[in-house]
């Protein structure tokens, strides 16, 4: 079942670069219901259903939460560490004066 674990990280992983975040929360509660459903059928117990229903859940929204870290990497941190600061000698129209 790890590897469910792990293709659930990396599907997460996937929409959070396509999907808006509402979209993928419903994802995410339409997985959760169709996996707890198929687990009861399937004659596994309430809890087990539950617990194993949870932790897809947890590895999808891990995935979207590392996919928006490593945009954040990308876009804005580069932007800021790409930018130029102003030297403290600059004379600003807006200097106050």
């Amino acid at each position: 079942m790890t590897w469910v674990l792990v293709i659930a990280f990396i599907i997460g992983l996937l929409c959070a670069a396509r999907l808006p975040i509402l979209i993928f929360t419903l994802f995410v509660l339409a997985v959760i219901i169709v996996w707890a459903t198929t687990a009861i059928v399937l004659d596994n117990s309430i809890s087990d259903a539950l617990t194993w229903a949870f932790l897809v859940a947890v590895a999808l929204e891990a995935g979207c939460v590392a996919m928006n870290g490593i945009f954040y990497l990308l876009y804005v941190r580069r932007r800021v560490n790409g930018r130029e600061q102003s030297s403290l000698g600059a004379n600003s129209k807006y200097s106050g004066e």
